[in-house]
């Protein structure tokens, strides 16, 4: 998003200068008010400081890299971290689901038998099968 949340939480910089870090727009956070979305690291991280960018020209640290959800799928959310990098100027985000492992059956897509590529895939290949001894 190239923009934080929080100058407090979500930056952090070895020069000292009266400028302030680029905060996201009021419209960005009306939507996120609208849609019910929540920066999901940080409801999980409420005052931790950790950052997904570095920048070696400003010697600046910030948290611009951010994943958001509907605060309604929060509880399928099992771990989020913000993991480190050395290859790269920005760090990853992990976020494990939640998920329940179902033991379901195997069953075609009944879609693609409507296409007319892969019948005639199906045909050769059915073809070449049966014509095999």
């Amino acid at each position: 998003l190239n923009g934080i949340v929080n100058g407090k939480l979500d930056y952090k910089t070895q020069i000292t200068t009266k400028k302030t870090r680029k905060t996201l727009p009021k419209t960005f956070f009306r939507m996120t008010d609208e849609l019910n979305l929540k920066d999901i690291w940080r409801e999980r991280n409420i005052n931790k400081r950790q950052y997904t960018f570095y920048s070696n020209r400003h010697l600046s640290w910030s948290r611009i890299d951010m994943i958001w959800m509907s605060a309604d799928l929060l509880f399928n959310i099992q771990d989020i971290e913000i993991e480190t990098s050395i290859w790269a100027d920005h760090n990853p985000i992990t976020v494990v689901w939640k998920g329940q492992k179902k033991r379901s059956r195997w069953t075609l897509n009944n879609r693609i038998i409507k296409e007319e590529n892969f019948k005639l895939k199906m045909e050769k290949e059915l073809t070449f099968f049966f014509q095999r001894k």
